[in-house]
């Protein structure tokens, strides 16, 4: 009996039938396409993209307050930072803010130990676009606080630079 099955399945081609019949059901749905770069895909939620440095919205002022907690966090020891103390004033000011992005591994330990309030200093940001052009070292990220790159087009909008090598 057995062999009798097998030989009307192997005459019929119901291996073949059953594969066009998944082709099939799939082909009346739209393509899911995305015109990259002028459509951009939409991310998850919590998804964890490069590191980005916060500014305060109304006033453009940096919400770092240096205090090396996400350095200390970071399980690669990719983080550098650094401020100074204006005179007659308890808050430091963020002179720089290194991050070599080339070997992080997206985790967000350092985000989710930042302190500041209501507007969280360091955050995972949702870009996800990390090519780098063929031949060149990969880029790392690196924040100098200069009044270049303090004064920002839209209040709020975070600061940050990427360096590519040479």
């Amino acid at each position: 009996m057995n062999r009798v099955v097998t030989f009307f399945k192997t005459i019929f081609l119901v291996d073949l039938l059953k594969g066009l019949w998944v082709t099939l059901k799939y082909t009346p749905q739209p393509a899911f396409t995305f015109q990259y770069p002028a459509e951009r895909r939409p991310t998850a939620p919590r998804f964890r993209g490069v590191l980005r440095l916060q500014t305060e919205p109304g006033t453009g002022a940096q919400t770092c307050i240096v205090c090396d907690q996400c350095a200390k966090a970071c399980p690669d020891d990719l983080i550098a930072l650094g401020g100074h103390r204006e005179p007659g004033t308890k808050i430091k000011v963020l002179d720089y803010f290194d991050f070599n992005l080339s070997r992080c591994s997206f985790c967000g330990l350092c985000a989710e130990v930042c302190p500041t309030k209501p507007i969280k200093a360091l955050i995972m940001s949702e870009d996800y676009e990390l090519g780098a052009i063929a031949g060149k070292p990969r880029f790392c990220v690196s924040i100098r606080c200069t009044t270049a790159l303090q004064s920002s087009n839209t209040p709020g909008s975070t600061v940050f630079a990427v360096l590519f090598g040479s």
